[in-house]
């Protein structure tokens, strides 16, 4: 009976861990790779450096986010995926998650963190 429940615990823990991979290469992201995802659909908004002053970014109502800012730095990386995936209601940051993958807005994140000057994950 124990060694029973050793392999289920040993085989759930596998699978926790098998399925928890790809969540740790989504937020931690290649910022190499999310450079051109950056470029394509954000750079317009926030800008070349992440400051909130791309060509439309100031004209917005509120205005684009400037990634280097400390508010900005604060973020998490699960609050700003969720903004990335969802958008924010009420303003012009649409949702993205019909037009990138999981690993687009990882790394699209990544790339944000770079630019920001906080590359590491977390806090």
């Amino acid at each position: 009976m124990k060694r029973r429940i050793y392999i289920i615990v040993v085989v759930g823990f596998g699978v926790a861990v098998w399925l928890g991979v790809p969540l740790q290469l989504h937020a931690g992201g290649d910022p190499t790779k999310g450079r051109s995802v950056y470029e394509k659909y954000c750079l317009l908004c926030h800008g070349p450096q992440g400051r909130g002053d791309g060509p439309q970014g100031q004209l917005l109502k509120p205005p684009a986010t400037n990634f280097r800012n400390p508010e900005s730095k604060a973020k998490t990386d699960e609050v700003l995926l969720k903004a990335i995936r969802e958008g924010h209601p009420k303003t012009a940051m649409t949702d993205w998650k019909r037009d990138l993958s999981a690993e687009d807005m990882g790394n699209v994140l990544a790339y944000i963190r770079a630019l920001s000057g906080r590359a590491e994950k977390g806090l």
